[in-house]
């Protein structure tokens, strides 16, 4: 069985950090560089983090794009085609199994891009926090200094 740990790399002159995830799907990266302005606040930690989301949000991606969406146009497009037919019975089995498994679909799709965005906000958020601290350690860095 394959090790499904995150692999991260952090380089300390450059501030970069990079993650690597191994799904079912493939491997997938994320980066995140620390800003020229922010190297004397440059953390490992926060950048691994930052890079881990940035892959896991690429697996997401792959996964609504490659199998998803494909999946449900699939089953539209026989829904579509069964639906123009003079034989057509929405009562039989074969109908309601076909719209469960759209609906199950359409589910499916709504929660990778619910998790995409919580993921992207979580980003946004935590680089927002993090900023605000650095902005607060060097205010108090200055007026100690006077």
């Amino acid at each position: 069985m394959k090790n499904n740990r995150p692999i991260f790399h952090y380089d300390k002159e450059t501030g970069c950090s990079t993650c690597i995830i191994e799904t079912k799907y493939g491997k997938f990266s994320g980066t995140a560089c620390c800003h020229p302005d922010d190297m004397d606040m440059a953390s490992e930690k926060v950048g691994c983090e930052i890079a881990y989301s940035r892959a896991a949000i690429d697996s997401l991606k792959y996964e609504r794009d490659n199998v998803i969406k494909p999946s449900l146009k699939a089953l539209k497009q026989l829904y579509y085609s069964m639906n123009r037919s003079k034989k057509f019975n929405p009562k039989s089995y074969e109908y309601k199994m076909l719209k469960r498994q759209i609906e199950c679909w359409e589910f499916d799709l709504a929660v990778i891009n619910d998790m995409i965005d919580t993921e992207r906000t979580w980003i946004r958020d935590y680089i927002n926090t993090k900023e605000a601290l650095y902005q607060n350690i060097r205010a108090n860095r200055n007026n100690g200094q006077n």
